[in-house]
């Protein structure tokens, strides 16, 4: 029986099992409500042809072929089956042939069928709540020349929800995972999870505790981990004096205990726990501070954190992704999983497309790069790309990738890949923790704030910081006074000004800090506004000098009507432990103008010269120039024409040159039939490398929901290195009920 026929068979008993899902709820809800309600499905099936042909550097040419069909289907049911009863269930089979042959007649044909019933039972009031459920996923692969693989996810849980008004609420959750492959030779662990959530609230003050229970067996390598993690919060805000003094106080508590039994071998996996989660768009991961994304850190693996490395639409932002964590201490880390909102798996190109750049830093503003992981492994269970690398210890930590290029075939596909979650986790050998280990945090935060003048307004601002961990004995602190001035000396100017003595301990390092800032803002117009800045940071670590200072003017103008100019300078001044003195002269200038309601150009140039004395490393001085120049002009409503360049001027290296050219043309946007043609060209000096990307595509509505689509994409891809032709053909149908 060929590999076809097998696929096709499988494939139509997964069908006939939730065909039988169906008709075994159907009833149930029947009798309760007459007939079912809340019934949704997808009928999906993707072809695609692609055709390849390489020619590196010493002329030799490789070509392949590639095609694949992947048929899915797709059933919710949602309905209640009495008042306060809820079901939900379903399920999805999925099936996918991928044909790879190239030149030399080698035929590799993989064949993957996809299998994820589920089922929630959830009985809910204002009061409680109370649930059941099971999911189970089952993907199972077969090569051609090696026998077939079959992987199974399969999970048990129940829920508890008590929400009393005016009293703490409790949320539990127990689940049972398993996870083995078929003959369980491969892999076979059982994990028991245990959560319970509870939080109570009182005016100003709130209580949180939250603890978790996970035990892990793994019977293949004879490894039992036994993990508790109890966390407590206590918060209270509140003001007083008619709003004259401000009170903020935070109480976090952390307790970890991992045991470890093992006869054998195999990894220890623990969770790292950060302090903060940050992001930043920008392509100098080099240097700059990332901001706070508490996004990226709230457990919530199916929302977006504000970062989408998915295509680009035209015009868009194809700045590099920066997702980090503030790990609080120094802490050993090598593994990071970076998760998204959607399945990639079973698009291989995509998913492999993306690299992966792991940064630390001590002070989130100079980074080093630690290591560059490509592809990095996605799935298959789970949305998640898997990073792993050599251990490092640091505070600060960042993962770097770009979005998705249009130059992966397919990728217009893809325009919303959001990232939900970044986590952190050092992989240890079984035979290196075995035993108890323990861990506990202290982190406590006090702020207040008294508004000693009404005019002008003058503050006194107290800050303290502690944080203990054990059994390590790390500890810190930091304590600050400061008193802070706003004062308008007219309608037109303005002045803010704050100076503060920090005092702390860090590593067994005491140190010492004045900390002080300055602005004079001039709003002459409603549409012109000046400010400059001066601010500073003398500070001593065991009587090192480690200062930071600086002076900047910002100016900010709306011309006209369509012309908004912004032009920024100023100069940093800087002093490290080591000897090192340091000035950074930055002027930044953007322009934007609106010549025509169709049209928006934009100038972007900014330059920083870097000058370094004493220190290991003597004299030294750098410079870079950026400029960016971008059009957007949309003729018609139907046609959008763009153009990008950049120039990067570096002292000592070549300069970089990057233009990206698109055309975007949809003719009949509105009607059932919809054609669009699209051109990308993108050209680099760098690698001496010019992309251009072909892509007419028809749509055809056959209802309000349901559609076909049918494409051709061709990819002419030139570089120093090597020169590639791909050619494309893909259609995809979609048909909801």
């Amino acid at each position: 029986m060929t590999g076809s026929k097998v696929f096709r068979m499988k494939f139509a008993m997964r069908y006939a099992l939730c065909g039988l899902l169906i008709l075994f709820f159907l009833p149930c809800a029947a009798t309760a409500q007459g007939l079912i309600q809340g019934v949704t499905g997808l009928l999906e099936f993707d072809y695609s042809f692609l055709t390849t042909k390489t020619k590196d550097a010493t002329g030799v040419t490789t070509k392949t072929e590639t095609s694949s069909y992947n048929p899915r289907f797709t059933l919710n049911i949602d309905t209640k089956i009495y008042p306060n009863l809820r079901l939900h269930a379903g399920g999805m089979v999925e099936g996918s042939i991928a044909d790879f042959k190239t030149a030399d007649a080698t035929d590799t044909k993989t064949t993957i069928t996809r299998f994820r019933p589920y089922i929630d039972l959830t009985l809910e009031t204002p009061l409680y709540a109370a649930g059941i459920g099971y999911i189970r996923k089952e993907e199972t692969t077969k090569t051609s020349g090696s026998p077939s693989t079959t992987l199974v996810d399969e999970e048990y849980y129940s829920i508890l929800r008590w929400r009393p008004e005016g009293l703490p609420y409790l949320d539990m959750q127990i689940k049972r995972t398993n996870r083995f492959d078929q003959e369980k030779i491969l892999q076979d662990i059982k994990e028991d999870y245990i959560n319970l959530n509870s939080n109570y609230t009182y005016k100003g003050l709130q209580l949180n505790y939250q603890g978790t229970y996970i035990n892990t067996k793994d019977d293949l390598n004879n490894l039992v981990v036994t993990q508790y993690t109890h966390s407590g919060r206590i918060a209270y805000s509140d003001s007083f004096f008619d709003k004259r003094i401000l009170l903020n106080s935070i109480y976090n508590v952390f307790y970890q205990e991992v045991k470890t039994v093992t006869e054998g071998k195999g990894l220890v996996n623990s969770q790292i726990f950060p302090f903060a989660g940050l992001s930043a768009l920008n392509d100098i991961p080099a240097t700059g501070a990332l901001d706070p994304n508490p996004a990226i850190i709230d457990g919530d693996l199916t929302a977006g954190a504000g970062l989408n490395i998915g295509l680009p639409p035209l015009g868009g932002d194809t700045r590099q992704r920066n997702l980090g964590l503030d790990l609080l201490n120094v802490t050993e880390v090598n593994q990071l999983l970076v998760w998204v909102d959607r399945d990639l798996s079973s698009s291989s190109l995509i998913a492999n497309s993306f690299s992966w750049q792991i940064w630390t830093s001590s002070d989130n503003l100079n980074w080093s790069l630690v290591t560059t992981i490509s592809p990095a492994p996605f799935g298959p269970f789970q949305n998640r790309f898997e990073i792993n690398f050599l251990n490092v210890k640091t505070r600060y930590i960042k993962v770097v990738t770009s979005p998705l290029s249009p130059a992966v075939p397919g990728a217009s596909s893809f325009p919303n890949i959001l990232v939900t979650e970044l986590q952190a986790f050092l992989n240890s050998p079984a035979a290196d923790v075995v035993g108890r280990t323990k861990r506990t945090s202290h982190t406590y935060n006090l702020d207040a704030k008294v508004r000693i003048l009404d005019s002008p307004n003058l503050f006194y601002d107290f800050y303290y910081f502690l944080d203990r961990v054990q059994p390590s004995s790390q500890q810190r602190y930091t304590v600050s006074n400061g008193l802070s001035l706003n004062y308008r000396f007219s309608p037109v100017f303005s002045t803010t000004a704050r100076v503060a003595r920090e005092d702390g301990k860090e590593e067994d390092e005491k140190r010492f800090a004045y900390v002080y800032n300055a602005s004079i803002v001039a709003d002459p117009l409603k549409t012109v506004r000046n400010s400059l800045v001066f601010s500073g940071r003398d500070e001593e670590i065991e009587g090192r000098p480690n200062n930071l200072n600086s002076i900047f003017l910002y100016n900010t103008t709306h011309l006209y009507k369509g012309i908004d100019f912004n032009l920024n300078g100023g100069v940093n001044f800087t002093k490290q432990e080591s000897g090192e003195k340091g000035r950074d002269f930055i002027i930044n200038l953007q322009a934007n103008f609106v010549p025509h309601r169709a049209m928006t150009l934009g100038l972007d140039y900014s330059n920083t010269i870097s000058q370094r004395t004493g220190g290991d490393q003597g004299a030294s001085s750098t410079y870079t120039r950026t400029l960016n120049f971008n059009l957007s002009y949309n003729p018609l409503r139907t046609l959008n024409l763009f153009a990008f360049v950049q120039y990067i001027n570096e002292k000592g290296q070549k300069d970089r040159i990057l233009q990206n050219y698109a055309i975007n043309w949809s003719p009949f946007p509105d009607g059932a039939l919809q054609f669009n043609l699209a051109y990308n060209q993108n050209f680099r000096t760098e690698d001496r490398a010019k992309e251009s990307i072909f892509q007419p595509s028809i749509r055809y509505n056959i209802s309000k929901n349901s559609y076909i689509i049918v494409s051709y994409q061709i990819i002419r891809t030139k570089s120093a290195i090597q020169n590639e032709d791909s050619n494309l053909f893909s259609t995809s149908l979609k048909l909801f009920f």
